[in-house]
């Protein structure tokens, strides 16, 4: 009997094929340089969520939200998301290349508390204001895409600036 309703279970489960991009999980960031590059070259705006382990909240957002905007293909030429883990007390490769403390390079965006979300530019500038905790559950996709609407407006603006001034 066991086995038959673990056969039902398993067949209830939906399959996630990793060769063709259904799954995804969150990727930890451990090199900015690298991710800036990436966001740079594409114009993407760097979404960084500072997590924990033992944050329930945090799983939360990367279940209902981040996870499903890494699936989603209309955020593929919007955004870059990644995770920064304050569990440990290691280093990052920071945007310039140097060496920095996880703990060192969360303070430096104010972020204490864990979910928070920033919305960087490839340089590491904020763009749009943080989204800190997770409240709200049913507007809170809508904060994200505001976050993110305002950043790219930022963006696209600088991007003006630069090309008019040249």
């Amino acid at each position: 009997m066991r086995l038959i309703m673990l056969a039902i279970v398993l067949m209830t489960l939906p399959l996630a094929n990793p060769a063709s991009g259904d799954s995804v999980d969150m990727i930890y960031v451990t090199d900015l340089r690298q991710v800036a590059s990436i966001a740079k070259r594409d114009n993407l705006i760097l979404v960084l969520e500072f997590s924990s382990e033992y944050c329930g909240y945090c799983r939360r957002l990367e279940a209902q939200f981040l996870v499903p905007m890494q699936r989603n293909r209309d955020y593929d030429d919007k955004v870059l998301i990644r995770s920064v883990s304050l569990d440990n007390f290691e280093t990052l490769v920071d945007f310039n290349g140097l060496s920095v403390a996880t703990g060192e390079f969360a303070s430096r965006y104010d972020v204490s508390l864990t979910p928070t979300l920033v919305f960087l530019n490839a340089d590491g500038v904020e763009m749009s204001e943080k989204l800190v905790g997770i409240w709200s559950e049913d507007f809170y996709g809508g904060f994200i895409d505001n976050r993110i609407d305002e950043a790219r407006g930022k963006l696209a603006l600088v991007a003006t600036t630069v090309s008019v001034s040249e």
